[in-house]
């Protein structure tokens, strides 16, 4: 059974809080194929509003070839947001179960506190970034990746 599935039918089956160095034996199943960062500014949490799914979600993306889970979520921060944390700490594996064609897949989730913003600038995947305290209504935001604050 899911512990949620989105309007998209996209399905978060499972988080697995393990170690960071035991990711390859519980990624048997499915491909770990990227990673995403739960940020803390201020008790508040950073959404970016993605351009082409046209709603808010947390940063992150595809892990590149040769590259950690850890190393994707630095640099996917930085690419989506301008923000730059070296020192993430590793939360879980989420596993979802994806649409159309219902592939399983993992991903990593980080967390990190900000002590200082920087300015966010427009790149090719967010129009914009926001410091969300989960009840302020701001929009669409991915139902999984509103969940997903919770595990970070």
């Amino acid at each position: 059974m899911a512990i949620l599935v989105s309007n998209k039918g996209h399905a978060f089956l499972e988080f697995l809080r393990v170690e960071e160095e035991q990711i390859d034996s519980y990624t048997n199943d499915a491909p770990l194929t990227h990673a995403l960062v739960v940020v803390t500014y201020q008790n508040k949490k950073l959404v970016i509003f993605n351009k082409w799914r046209q709603n808010w979600e947390l940063p992150g993306g595809m892990i590149d070839r040769g590259e950690t889970p850890r190393e994707a979520a630095i640099r996917e921060l930085e690419e989506e947001t301008n923000q730059i944390h070296e020192t993430m700490s590793f939360s879980g594996l989420m596993k979802f179960r994806l649409k159309p064609d219902d592939r399983l897949e993992y991903g990593a989730l980080y967390s990190c506190d900000l002590d200082h913003v920087r300015s966010f600038v427009e790149n090719e995947e967010a129009s914009s970034i926001h410091f969300w305290d989960e009840s302020e209504d701001i929009g669409d935001v991915d139902e999984i990746d509103r969940e997903l604050l919770h595990y970070g």
